[in-house]
Formats: C-alpha cells, sequence, structure tokens
C-alpha cells in the first residue's frame, strides 16, 4: 500500500479527540501549562463566545493606534488608513480559515508548523515567533512606560523595570486566567475611551483637542507625505504583518479552546468581530489621537496620560496589561516548544517567564523604535510568508496530493524537514528582507511584502507540481500514523506516566512497539527515529 493510501484511510477519531463534552475538567497544571505540546482535549473546551473573549485583549492592544500614529508621521493619516483597510480584508480571510481549523484540532500554529515546515524545520521559526512575543510586548510596554513617567517622573528605565516586574505573577496562570481577566476588564476599557473622546471633543485641553484634529482629521501628514502606491504599500508592508499576519497566526492560541462543534461560530467571531476592531476601528483611534495633537503626539500612552493624568496612566496600564499577558504566554509557549524540539527538554512554560521578561526590558529601554518602520517591515516580511506558506500548502497542495486536512504533529510520524515548506517560506523571506530594508530603494521596500508574500503562498504548489505525488507525501510523513484505538479513550504513557486522550499517542518500536504521548516521543534521545528508518 502507498503511504498517501494509508494516510487517507485514517480517521478524524484516529487523529483528535472528536468528543463533544460541555464541561471543562482538568488538573491544576492544565491551568498553567494550556497544552502548548499537544492537542487541547475535549474535556478543556470551551464555548467559541469564551474564546472570544481570551482573545479580546488582543483587540485593545495600544500597538494598533501606536503603530497607525507612527505611520500617519511617516506615510500620512491617508495612506494609513488604506494600509489597514487593505490589512483588515487579508486578515478577515487568513483568521477565518485558521480560527475554524484550530478549533477543529484543537491545535495552536506551532504544532501546525511542525508539518508544515517538519519537526526539526520549524523550530528555529519557533526561536523567531517567541522573539516576537518579547518585540510585541516591548512594544506595548514602551506604551505603558512612557505614560508612568508621564504622571511620576521616573526615569524611562525605571518604568520599563517596574512594568516588567509587575507581568511576572500575572503570566504564571494560562488561559483560564487570561479569560477572566479579559472578560472582566473589558468594560473598563470601553468606558476608559469613551472619556478620552468626550475630553478631547470638550475641547479642555490646547494641546490635545477637537478643534486642533480638525473635520479632515484623516488626512493629518506632518511629514507632507505624497499619497501615492509607494506610501500605501509601504504603510501596508509595516502593518501587514506584524498586525496582519501575526493576528492569522496567533488567533489560533484561543481559537484552539473553542469546542469543535462551534468552530464555524469561533471562525466568524474571531475574523468579523476581531480584526474589525483590531484593524479599522483602533487604528482610526490612533490617527484621531495623532491628529487632537496637532500632528506631534504619535504615542497614545503619552496622549491619553496628558489629556487624563492619572485616570489616562490607569487606562493604559489596564488596556496594556490586558494584551501583554497574552505577549507573554505566546512567546513562552513558542519557547517551550522550541526546548521541546531541540533540547528535547519538556519543562513548563512558566520557566521561560523571567528570561522572557528581561530581554523585555532590554528591548524597551533600547533605540529600536528609531528603526520602525523598516524593523515593522522586515518582520512583515518574516510573518506574511509565514502565514502564506502554510495557507497556499492547506489550500492548494493538500487536497490535490491526497494529503489529509488536520496537521500531524507527533515526532514519530513526521520527517525533520519538510523541503517544500521551508523551500517556500526562505527564498521568498531572504529576498524580501533585502527589498525591505531599503537598500534597493522606497519602491523596492514598498513591494518586498506583496511580491515574496504572493510568492510564498504559491512556491508550495509550484515546487509539488514537478513531484511524484507520493514523494510529496513523504514531506508529510515520515509514515502513516498507526490508529490507537487498541487504547483506552484516555491512557496512561508506560514512559511518562501522562494520562492523555489516545489521540496523542504514538506507536514506537523504540520501546517494543507499545504506544507512547507525543511528548514522550519528542523527548526521546536515544532512539535516533529508528521508526523512520524502519518506515522507508
Amino acid at each position: 500500500m502507498s503511504l498517501i493510501h494509508d494516510v487517507r484511510n485514517l480517521s478524524d477519531d484516529d487523529v483528535l479527540d472528536t468528543r463533544d463534552i460541555h464541561e471543562r475538567v482538568a488538573d491544576h497544571g492544565t491551568a498553567t501549562e494550556d497544552y502548548s505540546l499537544r492537542r487541547v482535549p475535549a474535556t478543556w473546551r470551551w464555548s467559541a463566545c469564551c474564546a472570544l473573549w481570551s482573545y479580546s485583549g488582543i483587540l485593545t492592544a495600544m500597538a494598533f493606534p501606536l503603530t497607525a500614529g507612527l505611520l500617519s508621521m511617516f506615510y500620512g493619516g491617508a495612506a494609513t488608513l488604506i494600509a489597514f483597510a487593505m490589512t483588515m480584508v487579508y486578515t478577515w480571510i487568513g483568521v477565518f480559515y485558521f480560527a475554524r481549523k484550530s478549533s477543529n484540532e484543537g491545535a495552536l500554529e506551532v504544532l501546525m508548523s511542525k508539518q508544515s515546515f517538519g519537526f526539526i524545520g520549524s523550530a528555529y521559526q519557533f526561536v523567531a515567533y517567541g522573539l516576537l512575543g518579547a518585540l510585541y510586548f516591548a512594544l506595548e510596554g514602551h506604551v505603558m512606560a512612557s505614560g508612568l513617567s508621564e504622571v511620576t517622573g521616573l526615569s524611562s528605565g525605571t518604568s520599563a523595570a517596574i512594568i516588567c516586574i509587575l507581568f511576572i505573577p500575572l503570566s504564571i496562570f494560562g488561559m483560564k486566567f487570561i479569560a477572566l481577566f479579559q472578560g472582566a476588564t473589558i468594560w473598563l476599557y470601553l468606558a476608559g475611551i469613551g472619556l478620552v473622546l468626550f475630553t478631547i471633543w470638550a475641547n479642555g485641553n490646547t494641546d490635545i483637542s477637537a478643534a486642533r484634529a480638525g473635520a479632515t482629521w484623516w488626512l493629518v501628514n506632518p511629514g507632507n507625505a505624497p499619497l501615492n502606491w509607494v506610501t500605501v504599500l509601504s504603510a501596508f508592508g509595516a502593518t501587514s504583518g506584524v498586525l496582519g499576519a501575526i493576528m492569522i497566526l496567533i488567533c489560533t492560541e484561543q481559537a484552539r479552546f473553542a469546542r469543535r462543534v462551534e468552530q464555524r461560530k469561533t471562525a466568524m467571531l474571531f475574523s468579523s468581530v476581531g480584526m474589525t476592531a483590531c484593524n479599522l476601528v483602533t487604528p482610526i483611534l490612533g490617527i484621531y489621537l495623532f491628529a487632537a495633537s496637532g500632528g506631534t503626539i504619535s504615542d497614545p500612552g503619552v496622549s491619553i496620560t496628558k489629556l487624563l493624568g492619572g485616570t489616562g496612566l490607569a487606562l493604559i496600564i489596564l488596556t496594556q496589561l490586558r494584551i501583554n499577558v497574552i505577549n507573554v504566554y505566546f512567546g513562552t509557549n513558542a519557547l517551550d516548544n522550541f526546548a521541546s524540539v531541540v533540547l528535547k527538554a519538556n519543562w513548563s512554560r512558566v520557566v521561560y517567564i523571567v528570561p522572557f521578561l528581561i530581554l523585555c526590558y532590554a528591548l524597551i529601554v533600547s533605540p529600536w523604535l528609531q528603526k520602525f518602520g523598516v524593523i515593522m517591515t522586515m518582520l512583515s516580511v518574516f510573518l506574511v510568508n509565514w502565514a502564506n506558506v502554510m495557507l497556499g500548502e492547506f489550500w492548494l497542495v493538500r487536497r490535490r496530493i491526497g494529503i489529509p486536512h488536520w496537521s500531524e504533529f507527533r515526532r514519530g510520524y513526521l520527517p525533520s524537514y519538510n523541503k517544500v515548506g521551508l523551500l517556500s517560506m526562505w527564498l521568498p523571506t531572504v529576498v524580501g528582507v533585502a527589498m525591505g530594508s531599503g537598500a534597493f530603494g522606497a519602491e523596492a521596500a514598498a513591494l518586498a511584502v506583496p511580491i515574496t508574500g504572493v510568492a510564498a503562498f504559491l512556491m508550495p504548489a509550484a515546487i509539488t507540481m514537478v513531484m511524484k505525488r507520493e514523494a510529496v507525501a513523504r514531506e508529510y510523513f515520515a509514515r502513516a500514523p498507526v490508529s490507537p484505538k487498541a487504547l483506552d479513550i484516555v491512557a496512561v504513557c508506560p514512559i511518562d506516566k501522562t494520562r492523555q486522550h489516545r489521540s496523542d499517542f504514538v506507536l514506537c518500536p523504540f520501546h517494543q512497539n507499545q504506544f507512547i504521548s507525543s511528548t514522550a516521543c519528542a523527548g526521546e534521545r536515544q532512539c535516533k527515529t529508528m521508526c523512520h528508518v524502519d518506515a522507508s
């Protein structure tokens, strides 16, 4: 039998936990780890609305209005608004697909990536993804530190240190805490933004007011940048990845907890409500705040604090608490997966919190915002290509070749490297980073994200067109997964003694053809993946 035939004969029950359970039941460890190395079981799922609540911290992130203000300074308000509208359409589509797939499979994006790029090939993207979480934290933390310094007179370094220390206790607990925290604070955020707008419209502050914004506030353009395709695509290059493609990837962190029976509802809520708020409503707020300052204050942390004083500082801290607990969460999850793959260390996600926050502090006090436009464009190249390669192989390769819709992540069934995904990812990325650096002119930098993003999407199909179907399947599976239905629905791993749903188990010839958990498989140092050699 061919490999394709064997994997197509597997049902969803063989690889997924398809139970429909309405009560969440798990131990204390689940509340802190949240299954970053395996699929979320049916016993730890909740409703689509609860998943959206946990996601809502992203919707209120100050990174969106901050980026809108900074880009308006560089490219003008009109070009920035058009760029965000383009980003919104892109993320509507990508988030809908990824959120539905994640809810169906109970898997986050770093697990899905293991099949798209290979078990080891994906690991170094996880490092970049984890570091990206630190960069996002630094962006939000900069807003918090600026507001704190504005009110208290503390130095920026001292304010940054206070902010980072504050997040240590907030980051210990996982998605259960995040959902409760977001649900309790969203109303305070909405009330605070309402107060900000009322104060501006009352024209009570001469520095930041509706009078200074003017009737055509969206045309704020202190740099007198022309409105043309270069400025629009330059702004799009800065937003489409770090505030666009990242949303496609990161939505899986929360969507995977939604019940499978609500996967379509989850996708609709995350894409329509989530992406409209992120890439339309909050950028408009950022541009308006920038215009209300007469085009002089792009940082909402400063402008809101100037408007409301201590109340404004409290609002800034609240919004950044909401998003930065998620930034720490997804950054440490990515580092957890990297250590599992490369170091064979199944440590707790909590282990990475303090080192992660030390890195965040170093970024906050560094002058990286001075190169904001270039850095954002180069990061956007990386993120757009990552999301687009996965979308390209999901939509253009799997159905044509006959590869199942679900993403395999267990080491015993995956090749170390998927050449299709790696070539499609890194060739366009190298070109895009070079273009985005500005070394080849403003026009090339503006085209870096659109051109290489399209290339990354189409390359999986182009590469597999010249390969035999069985050879393509070998890039995705080292051997066909073996159905674990001989096990009890919840089984105990004979190696690490953990209790998991049977879909997590791998048939291991190194351990006398026993079924072992996927984490025990990933952490095994002695086997030399003999199961791959036997299969070939």
